[in-house]
């Protein structure tokens, strides 16, 4: 299979005919393959521009700030100069410039990009040979923050036995990261969501000298919901196929067939989990990413058999 699309240059990246506009909270599209490897990686080639701009921004604030404060000092020398108020006021207004060229960048610019450039990337190259001519690939893609109110599902309170706990609460999120569909050769169609299932943990604790601590804890799972409608004009059931690991419907024209894969770090690789960190999908390899998500199609595909 072609991989062209996964080594473009830069200049070639400036010269894709892709949106160009600020990516503020996510996006929704059609595209063949190659043009959305091309959108992934302009967004972060974009982001990363934008970034090292910001950076540049913010070392030269601080740079005329002490640059003023040492002149004011130097000034002071020489005639009465109220140095004090001079440095209270320049850092001030040093860290009012600061959070703004930081909002500006948050609001036009946000993460996520990083995540469908490495992982969608690489499902769709595998997956381009078998669809059909010239095909778009429908997406729509969240990147926003899981922590928020929006997608709080529910709450609980937390109790443990532990003689420095004082409280706590569970969190319970849950957010669509993508969601999408494509048509492939034979004529089956491709739906699939993958979502983020996130719980907040917050627990106060009592230390040994007394003091109060409050810490928050994390555990993420990640399912990958994919259905297939197979044409029952090219297919038949294969009914010796084992089917317990799936859901088999049917209308007149389809068979539809429902399968999952959840990733979860803290079961699948416990060695990498890490409690206070929110986000852990990308501690797995993009190329596993994509074989797993292979393998759904390659589970559906077994519950038939090609027409003679």
């Amino acid at each position: 299979m072609s991989q062209q699309g996964s080594v473009l240059t830069q200049e070639q990246f400036q010269g894709a005919p892709i949106e160009r506009a600020h990516l503020h909270r996510g996006f929704s599209s059609k595209k063949t393959p190659l043009k959305w490897i091309r959108f992934f990686r302009a967004c972060v080639l974009q982001r990363e521009s934008a970034n090292t701009k910001k950076k540049k921004e913010i070392k030269k604030v601080w740079l005329i700030t002490v640059g003023a404060i040492i002149l004011s000092h130097l000034i002071d020398y020489v005639a009465y100069f109220p140095t004090t108020l001079f440095f209270i006021a320049a850092i001030i207004t040093a860290i009012i410039l600061n959070v703004r060229i930081k909002k500006k960048f948050k609001k036009n610019y946000t993460e996520g990009f990083d995540f469908f450039s490495d992982y969608f990337s690489a499902f769709f190259t595998l997956i381009e040979e078998d669809l059909q001519p010239q095909s778009r690939i429908t997406l729509e893609a969240n990147v926003k923050d899981t922590i928020e109110k929006s997608n709080l599902q529910k709450e609980e309170e937390y109790t443990s036995e532990n003689r420095s706990f004082l409280s706590g609460k569970d969190f319970y999120y849950e957010k669509i990261i993508s969601k999408g569909s494509c048509f492939l050769s034979d004529g089956c169609t491709l739906n699939f969501s993958f979502s983020e299932r996130l719980r907040s943990r917050i627990v106060k604790k009592r230390s040994a000298s007394g003091k109060r601590k409050t810490k928050q804890k994390y555990k993420s799972i990640y399912p990958f919901i994919l259905k297939m409608k197979i044409p029952k004009d090219k297919y038949v059931l294969n009914t010796a196929n084992d089917r317990s690991t799936l859901e088999l419907a049917e209308d007149a024209e389809f068979y539809i067939i429902k399968t999952t894969r959840k990733f979860d770090i803290k079961n699948e690789h416990p060695e990498k989990y890490e409690p206070y960190r929110s986000s852990s999908i990308s501690m797995f390899s993009s190329d596993y990413f994509a074989l797993e998500l292979i393998n759904l199609i390659n589970v559906s595909y077994g519950c038939v058999t090609p027409r003679a």
